[in-house]
């Protein structure tokens, strides 16, 4: 598919951008999905806020990406489902059958790649770079009460990120059966 070698293209030269900082042009058009970050501030619906929540996974584990070999094991392979919870609780499900891809993106609070990470994930989406069939999801995993912009709800309302977010569970499970090694993580 045209598209998705697209995206995975752009997802990659995201990632070798992630050092620099991108300036975030443009205003709210909702006719052409342009995200005004002053506009996306998710409030809970009700529900204590809690930074890591239990996931439930069905599914075997994604490989673990070693880029000495010559070819990525995970590829073809399906991705486990993650049964969660966004930060105030509202129930979440990564994976099974869906009605398009989904990029899931691994977030860790204290990353300074990560923090990069957001504005180039929005500006991509602003430049109609996210196909419309194309759901993305974040996992707040590695969190740390003694790190840089905790707590991570808060973290990702500061980053204006738009899209919903489930948070992983203390010993970051959701991160290690998706097949994580590093950070920002990005599996489509």
């Amino acid at each position: 598919n045209r598209t998705l070698l697209i995206v995975i293209g752009a997802v990659v030269l995201v990632l070798a951008l992630a050092g620099i900082a991108v300036a975030l042009s443009g205003g709210d058009d909702a006719s052409t999905g342009v995200i005004d970050p002053s506009e996306t501030t998710r409030v809970a619906p009700s529900g204590d806020i809690e930074q890591n929540r239990d996931v439930v996974v069905t599914g075997t584990a994604v490989p673990t990406l070693d880029s000495s070999l010559e070819s990525d094991p995970a590829i073809g392979t399906a991705f486990p489902v993650l049964e969660g919870q966004s930060f105030d609780g509202t129930p979440m499900t990564i994976g099974g059958p869906t009605d398009g891809p989904t990029l899931v993106v691994f977030l860790a609070h204290w990353c300074s790649h990560c923090n990069a990470e957001i504005p180039e994930l929005i500006e991509l989406q602003n430049r109609d770079g996210v196909p419309a069939e194309m759901t993305v999801v974040g996992v707040s995993t590695g969190v740390d009460p003694t790190a840089p912009n905790y707590p991570p709800s808060d973290w990702l309302v500061e980053k204006a990120w738009p899209w919903e977010a489930m948070a992983d569970d203390v010993n970051s499970g959701a991160f290690l059966v998706g097949g994580g090694s590093g950070f920002p993580y990005l599996v489509i």
